[in-house]
């Protein structure tokens, strides 16, 4: 299916992975998480080619994940800042690293180099969905799906 053919579903998750591209615009997505804001510091934090790296970027901001601003030490360059919209995929980054950790690490060598603590707390940040009205862990079985079309079901 493609890219325009998924903007066009009304399947939210479909919607939501047209704007994100592909892999990459995660990875884009932490370093700007991480205060990394000049385009060759990207570069060299992804290990990204300019020609893609400028690609994802022009997307990102056509969604308006990403914003791009002149510098203020140096207008000659341009920074990129999330935007609001941007700053909201927070907690999906932080449940893929913590996904990535326990399913895409195999062995302690593989282990991130850096850690992610609770500001002010000094332990690990764990993040956990929780029902936003009770309160409640959720996981995948605490959904209920109701008015899903004849022939779009969730395979059994």
């Amino acid at each position: 299916m493609k890219r325009s053919t998924l903007a066009d579903e009304p399947c939210p998750v479909a919607r939501a992975a047209v704007q994100l591209v592909d892999a990459w615009s995660f990875v884009i997505l932490r370093e700007l998480f991480l205060g990394n804001r000049r385009f060759e510091s990207l570069r060299l934090r992804t290990r990204m080619s300019p020609r893609s790296l400028a690609r994802r970027l022009v997307l990102l901001a056509q969604e308006g994940i990403v914003e791009k601003t002149a510098c203020a030490e140096s207008p000659a360059f341009s920074e990129y800042r999330l935007s609001a919209k941007g700053l909201d995929l927070w907690p999906l980054l932080a449940l893929l690293r913590q996904w990535g950790e326990r399913w895409a690490n195999p062995g302690e060598q593989r282990r991130s180099p850096f850690q992610l603590l609770h500001r002010g707390r000094g332990h690990e940040l764990r993040v956990a969905l929780v029902c936003a009205d009770c309160g409640e862990p959720v996981d995948a079985r605490s959904g209920e799906v109701r008015g899903l079309p004849r022939g779009r079901g969730l395979p059994a």
